[in-house]
């Protein structure tokens, strides 16, 4: 795929150089901070030396008081809890929270995941129907529940009061207790990108608060911090706190679902990411909700027991495996109708449909549709006479509200900028294909059809060296809106190159007297020789091997060094 280069914003010069002297670090640090509007020492430090003290209060969100009330008149009266959680990462991770939090409060509680093929998602009948059943008067929804309003009126008609946990928009709340959303309209809390198991411990705090044990939900962090990785939330402000603080409580003594989870991936304990995360937890979290029974993913979670969190940690690799295969076949049918409609003529999006696709795979797929053609896609299955679907977009692009344009066509809907689900009727199908395509060609801009790769700084390779790589892992934990920085060298000479695993080109760069290895994955080009001089972009890794530190470029993508089109301009550093 061709992608455009982007030098991000310019910073001005002598503002980097006074900040580089005040803090004593490299001019190219100084740059990374200053982009990141970090542009005094007060605030780098700030950035770097943040704590949990510097959270806000959660009674600053809409409906906080009314929850906790409500909360605590539930414990003082001894009534049925549930709490009931969406299905994937962070659905589990935040129902294990309130769960557990709960349990420890002496709450008579238990917790409720919906059958993602029977149920769908968010809060549903069946499981309104099973807490009135169980007799639970108080139901408490992790990362969903803003969509539900007739549900919540039927929970309402028996007898139960809910409490919503989420981080979805929304337009017109339930009418249920308390909806704890930041980003529903008319709420001021001040930071709005939580994910809905941050939205739950923010809960758990105000109780905790309100009881005078105020440190009670910090021992959840690790959860919160898997649920912002994994949900792909901007990780600044308040998620980075919250991120840290979990990355470090699970380094330190890991509960044993999450230590049994990362040696069953093979990830290191004390080294833990976000990219960890998201390539090898967030997926074995979420395949047992794809093609079975997520409540699976909350017994690890919850489990105090070694054998048992190991048993679960086992399952969950089974079904990851499994999922791993839907996904090939599902991914190459997906891909082969691709490249039928656009045999046919350009097009600007993809709605693709299979009766018999697993509904659990088709949002993983739909991203590798995204990320081999570069167009908003929908991926769509059939089950019990409707058609549900999941889509993604590119960057940019705002997909949900393309989808709401085709909401006439539609049972439901819901979902992010970058993501969403729908349902429909099947007769309805191809008018939704063929509005969709109208909507997302009159909305969907020149600029955003081909891939950006923002470039930070450009990097003299002779500058990579342990104090740099300390000062640059303080920016962690990495993810949207603090992007792993991403380096440009210009000229480097290209010694070797090679093909290894499925794929991935393997590179020996030289530029003023040193020596790196990179890697560019999944690249499939072993027409590049050495000898060659070339333009490359990268982000900088630190890898570990037996007992040795070294430094490896993962390559973004890489140029003749005469067929740079962003220019000779240099950024400094």
């Amino acid at each position: 795929m061709k992608y455009n280069w982007r030098l991000s914003e310019q910073v001005d010069q002598s503002a980097v150089a006074e900040l580089s002297r005040l803090l004593n670090v490299k001019p190219v640090i100084a740059r990374l901070l200053a982009q990141r509007g970090l542009d005094s020492p007060e605030k780098a430090k700030a950035f770097f030396y943040s704590s949990l003290n510097d959270q806000h209060d959660p009674f600053l969100m809409d409906g906080m008081t009314k929850a906790v009330d409500r909360a605590l008149a539930a414990l003082e009266r001894y009534e049925k809890i549930l709490i009931y959680g969406d299905y994937d990462v962070d659905g589990t991770t935040g129902a294990a929270l309130l769960y557990m939090f709960f349990r420890k409060l002496g709450a008579n509680v238990e917790f409720y995941i919906p059958d993602r093929l029977k149920e769908g998602y968010g809060i549903s009948a069946a499981g309104v129907e099973f807490a009135a059943s169980s007799g639970f008067t108080l139901l408490i929804s992790v990362d969903c529940g803003v969509a539900a309003s007739k549900e919540i009126a039927l929970a309402s008609s028996k007898g139960i009061d809910t409490i919503v946990c989420d981080h979805h928009e929304v337009e017109d709340c339930p009418d249920a207790v308390a909806v704890l959303d930041p980003i529903k309209p008319g709420c001021d809390y001040p930071f709005k990108y939580l994910s809905g198991c941050g939205v739950a411990y923010k809960f758990a705090k105000a109780v905790s608060i309100r009881l005078g044990k105020n440190e009670l939900p910090d021992e959840y962090l690790d959860l919160v911090a898997i649920a912002a990785a994994a949900d792909v939330v901007p990780l600044v402000g308040e998620n980075r706190i919250l991120v840290q603080a979990g990355f470090e409580a699970i380094g330190r003594h890991p509960r044993a679902g999450i230590k049994a989870l990362l040696e069953s991936s093979r990830v290191d304990v004390g080294r833990l990411t976000t990219g960890q995360v998201s390539f090898n937890i967030a997926p074995r979290i979420n395949a047992v909700g794809r093609l079975g029974d997520a409540k699976r993913a909350v017994e690890l979670l919850i489990t105090d027991s070694p054998e048992l969190a190991e048993d679960f940690a086992q399952i969950l690799e089974s079904e990851n495996a499994h999922r791993k295969i839907l996904d090939e076949k599902t991914f190459s049918e997906a891909q082969e109708m691709a490249l039928e409609m656009l045999s046919h003529g350009d097009r600007n999006s993809f709605v693709l449909h299979r009766d018999s696709w697993h509904p659990g795979v088709i949002g993983i797929v739909a991203s590798r549709i995204v990320e081999s053609f570069y167009k908003p896609t929908i991926m769509l299955a059939t089950a019990d006479g409707v058609v549900r679907g999941s889509a993604r977009s590119v960057v940019g692009y705002d997909i949900f509200a393309a989808i709401r344009e085709c909401s006439d066509l539609l049972l439901q809907f819901g979902g992010h900028k970058v993501a969403a689900g729908m349902a429909l009727l099947p007769e309805n199908l191809q008018a939704f294909r063929e509005k969709f395509e109208e909507v997302v060609s009159r909305t969907l801009t020149e600029e955003l059809k081909t891939p950006v790769i923002s470039i930070d700084s450009d990097l003299d390779l002779s500058d990579v060296d342990g104090d740099f790589m300390k000062t640059l892992k303080m920016f962690e934990p990495f993810g949207p809106h603090n992007a792993k920085p991403v380096f440009r060298t210009s000229n480097v000479y290209l010694s070797d190159s090679r093909i290894v695993g499925n794929s991935h080109l393997k590179m020996k760069l030289k530029s003023n007297g040193v020596t790196f290895d990179a890697i560019k994955f999944r690249n499939g080009d072993s027409t590049v020789r050495g000898g060659t001089r070339l333009d490359v972009i990268y982000s900088v890794d630190e890898n570990h091997y037996a007992g040795n530190v070294y430094y490896q470029l993962q390559l973004k993508d890489f140029r003749n060094a005469s067929e740079n089109k962003i220019g000779k301009e240099s950024l400094g550093g």
